[in-house]
């Protein structure tokens, strides 16, 4: 007997499993919209000032959105954004200290507040946008993480890099390999230094050679005149969060990384 109800719900069913979602670092595409609307104006000899177009501003953020969803093949999008402060403040003030006195571009908070009401703005108490793209694409196969942002190597999604036009799919083993890494180099855009003259050649030497290990990491940092809590503050700091079970959205608290153990 044909029945046309279950046929479109089975459509349906399919339809939903298709659909796939690109959620994008609105913090980076806002940022880069902004500096790339603005103009400087030279009125005489000794008088320069420096002008915005909204309008511009507008028209950057949605053709950037276009060029994502073309090139990831999505179906909708989630603008992702920071919240005013975050946990790592909280467990280390100085987080990205060092960018206090760089200059924010013009218009930046007017293209912002029109995200959050024309272009699917969403952000997560105390959580970087970062995080939040953490958790709503790991482990997702029809969420596509987006960021220029070389720390979503950390993540175990699809991630695609906007800013190269890249797209990478990281497995979990991947990513914790490529946390272990931040963790020992750390992270001088964000403020913090990892292990005392490690870099990103240096750790991946380490971890290849002694295992890619919580031990490795932890003998890295004491070779250096360091100390595990120093390592285990590195890693807290460098980690993204994966998962809702690691944020509690009531109280906008986090659980925090540890270490994992040996079973």
């Amino acid at each position: 007997i044909f029945n046309r109800s279950a046929v479109v719900c089975a459509e349906s069913r399919k339809t939903i499993m298709k659909k796939r979602t690109a959620v994008i670092d609105g913090d980076m595409v806002v940022w880069r919209s902004a500096f790339a609307s603005e103009q400087e104006i030279k009125w005489d000899d000794d008088i320069w000032t420096l002008q915005t177009d909204m309008n511009e501003m507008k028209s950057i953020v949605d053709e950037t959105i276009d060029y994502i969803q073309t090139q990831t093949d999505t179906d909708d999008y989630q603008m992702v954004f920071s919240d005013s402060r975050n946990f790592r403040y909280d467990i280390f003030p100085e987080y990205k200290a060092n960018r206090k006195d760089k200059r924010k571009p013009l218009g930046i908070k007017a293209v912002k507040e029109w995200c959050y009401k024309k272009r699917n703005g969403y952000h997560k108490h105390n959580l970087e946008a970062d995080d939040v793209i953490g958790m709503m694409c790991c482990g997702k196969k029809n969420m596509v993480a987006v960021s220029g942002d070389k720390d979503f190597g950390t993540l175990n999604c699809e991630w695609f890099n906007f800013l190269k036009a890249e797209t990478n799919y990281t497995t979990k083993e991947e990513a914790d390999y490529n946390h272990l890494v931040q963790t020992l180099s750390g992270d001088s855009v964000d403020g913090f230094s990892g292990a005392s003259g490690i870099g990103p050649k240096t750790a991946m030497k380490l971890l290849d050679k002694h295992g890619a290990t919580w031990r490795t990491v932890v003998d890295a940092y004491e070779s250096k005149g360091q100390n595990e809590e120093e390592a285990l503050l590195n890693a807290r700091l460098s980690y993204i969060l994966r998962s809702l079970s690691e944020y509690n959205e009531k109280e906008g608290e986090i659980r925090l990384w540890t270490p994992p153990t040996k079973k």
